[in-house]
């Protein structure tokens, strides 16, 4: 019936329906197959640039990972280094132990031997297996003459570790003596390991 109807009708109406029959083809084929291809072209595009972005955040990152891993080596060099002069907690104990045999040795009366122990401080909370510096500190009171004195300031500093030298008083106990009587404030530095403490 529709055929009928359509040969029938004139060639002008016939030319509007094939019109409108190709059209909806080229609609239907568009949807089909164009704009699925334009829509993956488009998504294509833009993982590109995501991708691009990515890369760029990834250079920029390892760029920076690699620099602190220097810095972080130059600093862990540093601390070995700056390490050898600090003192462990059982050379600290030796050390202290064995000052009025190194005064005997310079060729110094021992008078006393003040060990002050002062606790480290622990305000700010340390990370696990941290190391921390602990200062210690004792005061030796010795009589000599000046040159066995300045002989045994020479050994205690002539260590590897360093032996920091606070403050020298010197006093003289009779007009007659030639050995006065000299107060040595001393500080050496330890290493405390926080896993040694827990």
């Amino acid at each position: 019936m529709l055929l009928d109807n359509l040969a029938k009708s004139s060639r002008l109406s016939r030319s509007a329906v094939s019109t409108v029959l190709i059209v909806i083809s080229v609609i239907v084929m568009y949807n089909w197959i164009v704009a699925p291809r334009a829509a993956f072209l488009r998504g294509a595009q833009r993982h590109e640039i995501v991708a691009g972005n990515i890369a760029h955040k990834h250079e920029v990152i390892s760029k920076k990972v690699i620099e602190k891993r220097k810095e972080l080596q130059k600093l862990q060099e540093q601390f070995t280094k700056h390490r050898e002069i600090l003192f462990t907690p059982e050379q600290a104990k030796e050390f202290f132990s064995d000052l009025q045999t190194i005064s005997e040795e310079a060729g110094c009366a021992v008078y006393s031997l003040n060990i002050l122990t002062t606790a480290p401080s622990r305000k700010q909370q340390q990370p696990q297996n941290a190391s921390y510096i602990v200062p210690r500190s004792a005061t030796l009171t010795v009589a000599g003459v000046y040159e066995k004195i300045i002989r045994l300031m020479k050994r205690l500093q002539s260590r590897t570790q360093k032996v920091w030298v606070d403050s020298i008083k010197m006093e003289i106990l009779d007009h007659d003596s030639v050995r006065p009587k000299c107060d040595i404030t001393i500080t050496i530095y330890t290493v405390e390991d926080e896993e040694a403490d827990v």
